[in-house]
């Protein structure tokens, strides 16, 4: 007689982890709205890595040329110094771009760590939680602002502020999901059979926390770009040789209705990019919640 295999959690759960990626893809790809998104994203970050075959100087001027509507020579014209706007539309979608996704995968990375440590030793949990508290009761704002002054502007100092803003959101987030997979029952088994900490973190904890750290991350990567945005529309973000788009709309304040393309432009693509990660955050979220029904 043939012994009949039982599957059991694990195999199940693996199984399922197997296919989500591909459905998720699939299911992404069946609905217009996200598809316009995710082409928009590629487009912004197809002209953030092709910067300098797509665009000039950003920081060439010529002073005769100054505040010229778009025409054939200036697709988007340019700005109070005679600097070509396409150009450091383009440019400032690099520096956007990096600071968003830098900033998304080093929260995501720290967040993760200190998240599940926290859901699985209750010492830990005490004293991070703690910490993550105090950074939390600070407005974003006022937490980036403070420390782009204390380090001076720069790329890597907006980076540096970013990732310690939000890594106590993303440590929460992740607490959370581990708190609730720690009490699992494949886990005790895993426990009760002898696993280690690692093996219970990698095999059993970190899967279950995947689909709030994806939703997370996209959340974490736009509103890094909107604070670097406010921060350079401030003067406390990027240094002034390097084009950002807050920096391209604080320019422009004075030629609100004079030359509306220095902020026309600029602002567009900032309203753009973030909106199709908030379209494309909203149907993965979707997709992936149970509750939902993937509808």
């Amino acid at each position: 007689m043939s012994e009949m295999t039982v599957p059991t959690t694990t195999s199940i759960q693996a199984a399922a982890a197997r296919t989500v990626r591909p459905r998720l893809w699939r299911r992404l790809l069946h609905r217009p709205i996200a598809v316009v998104a995710l082409i928009l994203l590629l487009v912004m970050a197809g002209a953030a890595l092709l910067a300098p075959v797509l665009a000039g100087d950003p920081n060439a001027f010529v002073a005769v040329e100054r505040l010229r509507p778009p025409s054939a020579t200036h697709i988007f014209g340019t700005d109070n110094l005679g600097r070509d706007v396409y150009s450091r539309t383009v440019y400032g979608a690099q520096a956007s771009l990096t600071v968003g996704v830098v900033t998304a995968a080093i929260t995501t990375a720290i967040g993760v760590v200190l998240g599940i440590l926290a859901g699985m030793f209750r010492w830990f949990d005490a004293i991070v939680m703690r910490i993550v508290d105090g950074v939390m009761s600070f407005p974003i704002i006022v937490l980036a602002l403070a420390m782009t002054a204390i380090l001076g502007p720069g790329l890597g100092t907006v980076i540096l502020a970013m990732t310690i803003v939000f890594v106590p959101g993303m440590t929460r987030v992740v607490r959370s999901s581990a708190l609730v997979a720690s009490e699992l029952p494949m886990v005790d088994s895993a426990r009760a059979i002898g696993a280690g900490s690692v093996r219970i973190f990698w095999r059993y904890i970190l899967p279950q926390a995947t689909t709030p750290v994806l939703v997370q991350a996209a959340i974490t990567f736009t509103t890094a770009v909107l604070v670097e945005s406010a921060l350079s529309f401030i003067g406390a973000g990027l240094p002034p040789n390097v084009p950002s788009w807050g920096a391209s709309l604080s320019e422009a304040r004075s030629y609100l209705t004079s030359a509306v393309w220095m902020w026309g432009f600029p602002g567009l693509a900032l309203i753009l990019t973030v909106l199709a990660m908030n379209i494309v955050i909203d149907n993965v979220r979707d997709i992936l919640d149970p509750r939902a029904g993937g509808r």
